[in-house]
């Protein structure tokens, strides 16, 4: 379906949404730094290099570029399996979790410490959602690889289904708030998600 590519434009729309101006967003300087930091995940990804390399790279790529200090520290030490000391992160569900590193993109942005913890539930409004339509359409292939996936995270049975579903449209709710029509294809996503053959068998 290509949602991973469409996770950025959508994302934008909602920082946009949220107060910060257009041309800032636009800027070439931040979009091309935004497309190097998604090379270095995808070559992570692709296993082109380790999880340590991946992080010096972001390390790197950002030195003199910072403009949300407590942001850019609180995500290395995130990703460094420590505390935050800041802002509050997606730490109940690994798999959910894996849209963290897209918050990378807005270190190089002069952005105050109170814009940053309002945003951060509208981007789990959005983000959580997508990886969950992932999800449930992988499930099957997720148990046969041990990759990450919620519903396995949630117990791997009908309840852990319901769970999902249920956190899904807790999320879309609030994305319902600044963007109904995002917020509506979503949903009529993930409502058809829960008629997926494997699904279903775990439901009835």
């Amino acid at each position: 379906m290509g949602f991973g590519f469409l996770t950025i434009p959508f994302a934008f729309d909602l920082m946009y949404k949220r107060g910060i101006e257009l041309d800032i967003l636009l800027d070439h300087d931040h979009v091309s730094l935004m497309e190097e930091g998604f090379d270095k995940l995808k070559k992570f990804e692709t296993s082109l290099i380790t999880y340590d390399e991946f992080i010096e790279s972001c390390q790197q790529l950002l030195k003199g570029r910072i403009r949300q200090p407590d942001l850019a520290k609180d995500l290395f030490l995130l990703f460094s399996d420590q505390a935050s000391t800041c802002f509050q992160f997606e730490k109940k569900y690994k798999a959910l979790a894996r849209s963290d590193f897209f918050l990378f993109t807005l270190v190089d942005l002069a952005l105050s410490n109170e814009w940053v913890s309002d945003f951060l539930p509208y981007w789990y409004s959005i983000a959580r959602p997508i990886l969950l339509l992932d999800d449930f359409r992988d499930i099957e292939e997720d148990r046969l690889k041990g990759e990450e996936n919620t519903i396995i995270e949630m117990g791997d049975d009908k309840a852990a289904v319901e769970q999902a579903y249920s956190l899904g449209k807790q999320d879309l709710a609030l994305l319902a708030s600044v963007n109904p029509l995002l917020a509506g294809f979503i949903l009529e996503l993930l409502d058809d998600s829960m008629n997926y053959a494997p699904i279903r068998q775990m439901i009835t």
